[in-house]
């Protein structure tokens, strides 16, 4: 709805100007009625109106000076100046301020109707406008700000990746505000004290950037941030290293006492770098994976874990874990973390040897589990994602060892029993093939292709389920059949050997012999006596 203020210094018109038309259906409110200049412009100060209807002669100011003085302090309302016909020539002298409506002496209900339905339909389109430029401005920023975390991403994560330009190109395609000076990656990690569901945890990782954005946007540092896997990253540009030490001690000290109820908060800062494209997150990360070892709730500067040099055997740890997952073997794997609990327990293990170990184990249980299914002939999803989180979300050494380990021996269990579910359907499948194609040359082959899985897989499932190879299998079948038919006088051997599958009846009787003991004829005879 729009607003109006009415001003003249006669009772009998305002009350005129006010009963004159149905301001309801313009959607029009009257926010005030003035009878002075000096009230009227008052009143449009703390109204800010979208019409004052004004006499031009008012006591204290001129409905000109009016104009004059409100467009003085920046406020534009629509102007309709009222006049008899002796001052008109006089009112027109308000077009040097914008003004484009008038009314003469006496005021009638068409012209006034007619002045306003102008000034409206002004507005609307100026809102419509203003709303269209307005959305401009929001999408070119949500554009702007997909860019943004997406150059952070490669910057961060892929920077090998990334094309490298100079401060300046780069302040203008993504909005940014980098200087010449020096660089670090921050890492914000929140441990949680109670059990938080992966969306309960993605909402606090939420609320903890937004916290921590609009401390370090009110500060002299610039840094530009985003959440990726879970975690928060941040760069920072800067010139001061001793003020870079006093802010982020002052922001840790924030987010530890406004989240204190619900996590431990730890900051993980890289090495200085001079140069943007230099800047390294795995230094952030390691730094906050070293809480683990060193405690969390704290700062931890990656170029203070020098005391952290010795490495894990990564080659053997991936050789055994590799056997033991393409074996499906959970003793081993059971053994195997035991052995990695033991080379935990030094406290100089390097945290990026750690890193490297998470992730290269994640790396080969997701193509060898992979692997295993695709044997199967199941297709699988591996969740990725989740376990990184998981392992990520580790906050000492016994809670990583075991994230681990009950991640492998998860994925093994669940094929295993899948696997059995599964195998013993494709078996009950393919003997009931075989029943049913008896009088058809049956061949592995045949059957794993309308199993939809593997030939070699097959045939090693086959025997481990019946404890028999295939072909045994369709032999001792087709025998067996023989044996009822033969009991039947209708059939004569060669059609016999025909309905079970062998079209030559020699061929027939030889197995018949070699399987049984005597031949058809002679099995015939003693069961039809």
């Amino acid at each position: 709805m729009f607003s109006a203020i009415l001003a003249d210094d006669e009772i009998n018109i305002l009350n005129l100007l006010e009963g004159l038309i149905d301001w309801n259906a313009l959607n029009i409110k009257i926010a005030a009625k003035c009878m002075t200049g000096t009230e009227t412009y008052q009143r449009i100060l703390t109204e800010t109106p979208d019409i004052v209807i004004i006499d031009i002669k008012m006591p204290g100011l001129s409905g000109l000076e009016v104009v004059r003085k409100i467009q003085e302090q920046n406020i534009f309302p629509n102007f309709i100046l009222i006049s008899g016909h002796k001052e008109f020539e006089y009112a027109r002298s308000a077009i040097q301020y914008g003004v484009e409506n008038y009314l003469v002496k006496p005021i009638n209900k068409e012209e006034l109707t007619e002045n306003l339905q102008q000034i409206i339909q002004r507005m609307e389109k100026e809102r419509s406008s203003k709303n269209y430029e307005k959305m401009l401005e929001n999408q070119i920023e949500t554009n702007l700000a997909i860019s943004r975390t997406h150059f952070l991403k490669m910057l961060f994560l892929s920077p090998d990746l990334q094309e490298q330009k100079s401060l300046e190109e780069l302040n203008q395609i993504y909005g940014l505000e980098l200087f010449s000076g020096f660089f670090r990656v921050i890492s914000i990690k929140p441990d949680t004290k109670k059990l938080f569901t992966l969306p309960q945890y993605q909402i606090l990782l939420k609320q903890i950037y937004e916290y921590a954005c609009q401390k370090f946007h009110a500060s002299s540092q610039k840094a530009y941030g985003i959440i990726d896997n879970n975690e928060i990253i941040f760069l920072m540009n800067y010139t001061s290293e001793e003020e870079l030490a006093v802010f982020l001690i002052s922001v840790f000290e924030l987010l530890k006492n406004k989240f204190y109820s619900y996590c431990y908060v730890t900051l993980g800062i890289s090495s200085r770098r001079e140069q943007l494209f230099q800047v390294s997150f795995q230094e952030a990360h390691a730094a906050v994976i070293s809480r683990i070892f060193l405690g969390k709730h704290r700062i931890i500067d990656y170029s203070g874990l020098s005391q952290f040099k010795s490495k894990l055997n990564l080659s053997t740890y991936l050789e055994q874990i590799g056997t033991y997952i393409d074996t499906l073997n959970l003793s081993g794997v059971e053994k195997l973390f035991l052995h990695l609990q033991e080379d935990f327990s030094n406290d100089t293990i390097s945290p990026s040897s750690v890193i490297d170990l998470c992730a290269k184990f994640l790396e080969l249980l997701k193509d060898q589990i992979r692997n295993q299914y695709q044997k199967a002939g199941i297709d699988y999803d591996f969740p990725k994602k989740q376990y990184q989180a998981q392992i990520q979300n580790a906050s000492s050494k016994e809670d990583l060892i075991s994230t681990l380990k009950h991640m492998i021996i998860g994925e093994i269990s669940a094929f295993q029993k899948l696997q059995y579910t599964k195998d013993s359907r494709y078996i009950s499948q393919a003997k009931e093939y075989i029943h049913d194609h008896l009088d058809q040359n049956i061949t592995l082959n045949e059957v794993a292709e309308m199993l939809y899985i593997n030939p070699s897989y097959f045939s090693t499932l086959f025997k481990k389920e019946t404890g028999e190879t295939f072909s045994n299998y369709i032999t001792q079948t087709r025998i067996g059949r023989s044996k009822e038919l033969l009991r039947d006088l209708k059939y004569s051997i060669s059609e016999v050997s025909a309905m079970v599958g062998y079209q030559d009846s020699k061929y027939f009787s030889k197995v018949f012999q070699k399987t049984v003991g005597i031949k058809p004829s002679k099995f015939r005879k003693l069961y039809t006596n």
